[in-house]
């Protein structure tokens, strides 16, 4: 599934820079807690998170990529990836970016 990913800047709680996601880079891709549910700042839910892995496929600008995005494990709720459905990303408990899924990717 490609999505549309906004990373929050350090000054809002995120990440000093956003991190190496490009696979086609050699670097492996990156792999963190994401959560449907509530608003972005919302603090995620222990039993409803999935880890989702995210490749980056192109930078929009500093803070923005459109990603190939996909759950770790094959037991996530694939169906859950459906576009127009609005996600946050999290490392521990800090979310780190925001992102709106946007359409099927050609990932097998």
């Amino acid at each position: 599934m490609k999505a549309r990913i906004r990373w929050k800047t350090k000054e809002e709680g995120g990440r000093k820079v956003p991190p190496l996601g490009c696979a086609e880079a050699g670097v492996h891709p990156y792999t963190t807690m994401m959560n449907f549910r509530g608003p972005p700042d919302a603090t995620p839910s222990p039993d409803g998170d999935w880890s989702l892995v995210v490749e980056e496929l192109e930078v929009l600008n500093e803070h923005e990529w459109i990603a190939d995005v996909y759950f770790l494990v094959k037991e996530a709720p694939a169906a859950e990836l459906q576009p127009g459905r609005k996600f946050a990303l999290y490392e521990g408990w800090k979310c780190v970016a925001t992102g709106v899924l946007l359409e099927e990717s050609k990932r097998s």
